[in-house]
């Protein structure tokens, strides 16, 4: 069950750069642009040498692309869930489980042996975790189907499903989405690219665009708590009364700050944060799935990479060298994701593009576990690569 907060929390979307305008879209995800192709990746001077390297020279894109100002939010999952689950009891899908932290809420199906959930007024952009990259990848599916209820509408489209599988030494999904796809799981170098490279950043030699640190436009981690609250600049969160105002949903709990949740906290409640792109929530809410797969000894796909600090996950975890991984079927309480996807063609207005085509184990905090009944076999094992407060 999620736990709620007496609190409501306003989502303001004032402050966003010009150069990410939103734009509508028949998915009803709101998208921004991301321009600057041909950017410089990330270099040597944001890892530390004793940390992992792997950040260094990502994050270069070549093309516009488009990625979603928020983590799928409670509203778009609930769709999903419904189309995928209200259908009789012999049709399931594979692989979707449905979450526990969200903010739907379970309603009468509209067919016998179904399932359906509805959203409580309020709980609209409420993140939702127990995500896995399967489930996200399905999702992708289902929007570039236009949202069809056919079985075939959830199996391909992004990713064919009938690849999902364990292989004697990790998986054996599909590794990136179809080039004709219309959404798909952020590639490692777009999601770095919009949640950390500012293409008007001032570098002290003179030049134009560079990497920030973090994902609030800013090499200073955001302080973490309740929206509205003022809390510790740094260090281990809490309240105090003489500190800023919390920045990020990230780090904290109903014991450091009594009478909150962070599971209640939307998405968007922290609007004056936002990375260069106008992207909310880099640090906060779920940590997001991207579509790179981590090999063992180079071959072998055994792990899918995701980014950014979480709920309840600890300092250093939203900084741009931090990342881990996990298998593609687990859907623990911090998994989300944000889609990307294509820029419209020119002509073709935004509402018609639906017709175009160290490592470290990971401490979890509670919550749902689960993972697909035919990866049970498999020992899991999260990575982790944390960065330095």
């Amino acid at each position: 069950m999620v736990l709620r907060s007496s609190i409501v929390f306003s989502v303001a979307l004032a402050g966003a750069p010009a150069l990410a305008t939103a734009q509508p879209d028949p998915s009803g995800i709101d998208f921004v642009t991301i321009g600057a192709p041909g950017n410089t990746p990330v270099d040597s001077s944001f890892v530390p040498p004793d940390q992992d390297p792997r950040v260094i020279g990502r994050g270069g894109v070549v093309y516009e692309y488009r990625i979603g100002r928020f983590e799928v939010t409670t509203q778009q999952w609930c769709d999903f869930f419904n189309a995928a689950f209200d259908r009789p009891a012999d049709d399931r899908l594979p692989h979707l489980i449905p979450p526990t932290f969200w903010g739907a809420v379970s309603t009468t199906p509209n067919t016998p042996g179904g399932l359906r959930w509805r959203v409580p007024a309020g709980n609209e952009m409420l993140p939702t975790g127990n995500i896995s990259w399967r489930m996200a990848a399905m999702y992708c599916n289902w929007l570039t189907n236009d949202r069809g209820n056919g079985r075939e509408a959830f199996l391909d489209g992004a990713y064919d499903v009938s690849t999902f599988g364990l292989a004697p030494i990790g998986y054996t999904d599909q590794l990136t989405h179809h080039p004709g796809a219309r959404y798909w799981i952020p590639s490692w170098d777009e999601w770095l690219k919009a949640g950390h490279y500012d293409p008007s950043k001032l570098n002290p030699d003179g030049s134009v665009g560079g990497w920030w640190r973090c994902g609030n436009t800013s090499d200073v981690q955001p302080p973490y708590g309740p929206p509205g609250v003022r809390v510790r600049a740094s260090g281990l969160p809490g309240p105090d009364p003489d500190g800023p105002l919390a920045q990020a949903n990230a780090g904290w709990d109903n014991i450091t700050f009594p009478g909150y949740s962070p599971f209640s906290v939307p998405l968007g409640a922290y609007p004056t944060v936002q990375s260069p792109w106008g992207l909310f929530d880099i640090a906060g809410g779920t940590t997001e799935w991207t579509e790179e797969a981590l090999l063992t000894s180079g071959i072998w796909p055994t792990a899918r990479l995701f980014d950014g600090s979480y709920w309840t996950g600890g300092r250093g975890l939203d900084l741009l060298n931090a990342w881990g991984g996990d298998y593609p079927g687990w859907s623990t309480f911090d998994f989300g994701f944000r889609v990307a996807s294509a820029v419209p063609s020119p002509g073709f207005s935004a509402l018609g593009v639906a017709l175009l085509f160290s490592w470290h184990p990971r401490r979890r905090h509670g919550g749902s576990h689960a993972m697909d009944r035919d990866d049970r076999l498999m020992l899991r094992s999260r990575r982790m690569a944390r960065g330095e407060c």
